[in-house]
């Protein structure tokens, strides 16, 4: 005991540093824990940043598209999901106003041509005035699949979990992102003409859909006969032709065979529909008429013998 009391004495401050050292350092490393874990917070809180806002969970499920598995960049997700997120928010918060407003033009044409039509078709079947959860993934290109799901925490509604899903594509229009929701894809502006035997053709326009594709034609007849576009009995000889040789078929059922005479020296104005669901990948390369009556008369006459042509008419697209 003498023996241990003499050590401490011999050596006192050297012993008070030691146990200064070691307070420090126990000190130190509560301090960089303590920041570790600010950081972290700081981190999770940033990524639930939108969530806080919307007051709702959202989620973007994956970098990688659904179709090709290609990794989407950082900032055109960034871009993309902040305008869809702010599209849902609207909606969340019953401002169907202002989520009309960040549809584009051509989807309001095609789609909703008034803010009370986007009320009664999307946003009472989608939302129904409640809040909805959602998850956006990449499908291709500038297309996303959104789905929605009822928002158990907000409305307390154990039974509201139905989900329901929208492809929508964000596009660029007058140097703003713009949305086309409810399956409709786009319009692409074509204005392609092919000519053939006196009769000209000009594919204005296509609206594309996820499940199908409409072409908007002006046909010119100049010549002095009636003509028909199609006899309107098959549902195979109007068809979408692409690069591997595959056809795409009309929808004869939709269109009166009115709609298919063209009267000499007039225009018609005609759209068909197709069955080809979208993909981004894919080029179609040819319509074709493949039932094409030069001469309306001599086939009302003898409609049972009259020869068509083996080729058809052939628009380039």
């Amino acid at each position: 005991m003498y023996k241990l009391i003499r050590f401490y004495n011999q050596n006192r401050k050297t012993i008070f540093k030691i146990i200064l050292i070691i307070v420090l350092a126990i000190g130190l490393l509560q301090l960089i824990n303590y920041f570790i874990k600010m950081k972290n917070k700081e981190e999770i809180d940033s990524s639930n940043i939108i969530s806080t806002k919307n007051n709702v969970n959202s989620e973007l499920v994956s970098d990688k598209s659904l179709i090709s598995g290609g990794s989407v960049s950082s900032t055109k997700l960034k871009r993309d999901t902040d305008i869809i997120n702010k599209f849902v928010k609207y909606c969340n918060e019953g401002d169907v106003n202002s989520a009309y407003d960040l549809l584009t033009d051509e989807c309001k044409e095609e789609m909703f041509s008034s803010v009370e039509e986007f009320n009664d078709i999307y946003y009472l079947r989608l939302f129904g005035n409640e809040k909805k959860m959602y998850t956006i993934e990449n499908w291709a290109g500038n297309v996303y699949q959104v789905r929605f799901s009822g928002d158990i925490l907000s409305t307390g509604n154990l039974n509201n979990n139905e989900t329901n899903e929208d492809y929508i594509t964000v596009v660029k229009q007058n140097n703003e992102d713009k949305l086309n929701i409810n399956n409709y894809i786009g319009r692409k502006k074509d204005n392609k003409t092919t000519e053939y035997k006196n009769i000209k053709f000009t594919i204005t326009s296509i609206d594309t859909y996820m499940d199908y594709e409409v072409y908007n034609l002006t046909i010119e007849n100049n010549s002095e006969d009636d003509i028909l576009l199609d006899t309107n009995d098959d549902n195979k000889s109007v068809y979408l032709l692409d690069g591997r040789g595959m056809k795409y078929y009309f929808h004869n059922s939709e269109i009166i065979e009115n709609l298919l005479l063209v009267r000499g020296k007039l225009t018609n104005e005609l759209q068909i529909k197709f069955s080809n669901s979208y993909s981004s990948s894919r080029k179609i390369e040819t319509l074709v008429f493949s039932k094409l009556v030069l001469n309306y008369e001599d086939y009302k006459e003898n409609s049972q013998e009259y020869k068509f042509d083996q080729v058809g008419l052939r628009v380039n697209i």
